[in-house]
């Protein structure tokens, strides 16, 4: 064993550092009390923005401006003319509270399920000036574009999303059903895929 510290040793001797040993260990003492100082800063604002938010009325269905979440599976992002940007990954499997809660934080309630697929049990029109679908260039995401202003009062976006190895034996190209219902509906939902 000590004839591979030998060795590491006598590849080092050609090496020398020119920074004084205090002089780095003063750097990352100033560097970790800048993050202290920032984390309290950073909550001291997260404080301020959740007593400013209990405190107003909120706005139904309006995306706050400059929302912007990217994460592997997904992405939203709010627009400026009121709309919001959903982008799936197609390769990823999301956590579909994750996205519900990102959407809601976008003014979209939602019910996401995965492998599961629901319908609402009453036909709720409008939906196509709800939301827009289409794939990017590379055809790795699902793009969508959902204007929360024409979702009608008291509704949520519902979708059932398959993953890539769901139901292999089935020839459906389905990757994914949207549709509407009414909060507090009970949901007619099936693991089958639709036809």
């Amino acid at each position: 064993m000590n004839d591979v510290f030998d060795i590491m040793r006598e590849s080092m001797e050609g090496v020398h550092m020119h920074t004084p040993v205090e002089r780095i260990v003063a750097a990352g003492r100033a560097r970790r009390r800048r993050k202290v100082t920032a984390i309290a800063a950073g909550a001291a604002v997260a404080g301020g923005l959740t007593l400013a938010v209990a405190t107003s009325s909120p706005q139904v269905n309006a995306p706050p401006a400059g929302l912007h979440v990217q994460l592997a599976a997904f992405s939203v992002d709010s627009n400026a003319d009121g709309t919001v940007t959903v982008k799936l990954t197609k390769e990823q499997t999301l956590d579909p509270a994750t996205l519900e809660s990102t959407l809601a934080q976008a003014g979209i309630p939602a019910d996401i399920r995965i492998n599961e697929f629901c319908q609402s049990p009453v036909d709720i029109p409008g939906f196509d000036k709800v939301m827009s679908s289409s794939k990017d260039e590379d055809g790795r995401h699902v793009v969508m574009t959902i204007d929360p202003a024409a979702m009608p009062a008291g509704t949520k976006i519902i979708a059932g999303i398959r993953t890539p190895g769901y139901l292999p034996d089935n020839p459906s190209k389905l990757g994914a059903v949207f549709g509407l219902a009414h909060v507090g509906d009970t949901l007619q939902c099936s693991t089958e895929l639709p036809r």
